[in-house]
């Protein structure tokens, strides 16, 4: 049908190719692999032949039974050259990334037994650190121990000063209490005692200070005054006692010796007993002089206003 084609071809008859040529292909291919164990190499040479070889008869027994055709070429020789070296070549690469794996492993291993054994140093020197840091805390617990039973019993102490203050802090009250009552009391008999001294003056005072005699019972007035004034005012002398010397009508004109001077410590003795400066025992000597009949101060009005005034005074003062 298209005898121009058939003429023009040519067909081309290979032969087997002789064994020693594909050992030489073979050793060629291989060659570029890289050095290798000289007998392996050369085993693996002489299988490759005899593999290729060995396919062919097989191929020729399958003609002859099957009636089909099985064709080897070279081309088959360089595909089974390729298949192996591609084999060969993961079977190195699998084994490097082994190799390297193993290599990093034992690495990491020793650097890790070196870190170990730094570790292991550094614990024991910890270690005296710590039992030393136990036994100071030992030592400390045992001496915050001793320093609680220290704690508790002053805490006991304390509870019981405690009760004893507040027993104290109760009656203090009802002292105050009572002290506040007495000097709600006071208050009034202190104004009446300086609204006493109001209606004085100098002038009284030099007319009493004039008697030679006194009338009787002016002098006890008088000397009552001086027991409340003594240590308050300088005019009347004392002794070592604060007790004073001359009670007599003589140390009374004594006192009375400037009579503007002598109604100012009048009306300034309330201070003195706010601030606390008027001794307990003026009072004490004081009192016992108002017990007199004519200690009072209607008897005083008819004797002397000054007398009657400084009555009322040292009545309230007492009281």
């Amino acid at each position: 049908k298209f005898p121009a084609l058939v003429n023009c071809t040519v067909i081309d008859w290979f032969q087997p190719w002789p064994k020693d040529a594909l050992r030489s292909v073979g050793e060629k291919f291989l060659a570029e692999l890289g050095p290798a164990d000289g007998e392996l190499r050369a085993g693996v040479v002489e299988f490759l032949p005899f593999s290729f070889e060995a396919v062919g008869h097989q191929s020729e027994k399958f003609i002859e039974v099957e009636r089909r055709f099985a064709y080897t070429t070279p081309k088959s020789f360089l595909e089974l050259i390729k298949l192996y070296t591609s084999m060969l070549g993961k079977k190195l690469q699998a084994l490097e990334d082994k190799q390297y794996r193993l290599s990093n492993g034992l690495d990491k291993l020793k650097e890790t037994a070196e870190q170990v054994a730094g570790l292991e140093e550094v614990l024991k020197e910890k270690a005296v650190v710590v039992e030393q840091k136990a036994k100071e805390a030992d030592a400390f617990a045992e001496e915050v121990g001793r320093e609680k039973t220290k704690v508790n019993a002053e805490a006991e102490k304390a509870n019981t000063e405690s009760i004893a203050c507040e027993e104290i802090a109760k009656n203090v009250k009802i002292q105050q209490k009572s002290c506040e009552e007495d000097l709600a009391k006071a208050i009034p008999l202190v104004e009446k005692a300086e609204a006493a001294l109001d209606v004085l003056n100098k002038k009284d005072f030099q007319e009493l200070k004039s008697f030679a005699k006194p009338p009787a019972g002016v002098d006890k007035v008088c000397e009552a005054c001086m027991h409340l004034m003594a240590g308050i005012d300088p005019s009347i002398d004392v002794d070592k006692k604060g007790k004073v010397k001359d009670p007599s009508w003589k140390g009374a004109t004594k006192m009375m010796g400037n009579p503007e001077k002598f109604l100012e410590s009048l009306k300034a003795f309330k201070g003195e007993i706010d601030d606390s400066n008027v001794p307990k025992q003026n009072i004490e000597y004081a009192r016992p002089l108002t017990q007199a009949e004519d200690f009072t101060v209607e008897s005083m009005k008819k004797k002397s206003a000054a007398a009657a005034g400084l009555c009322e005074w040292v009545l309230n003062i007492i009281m």
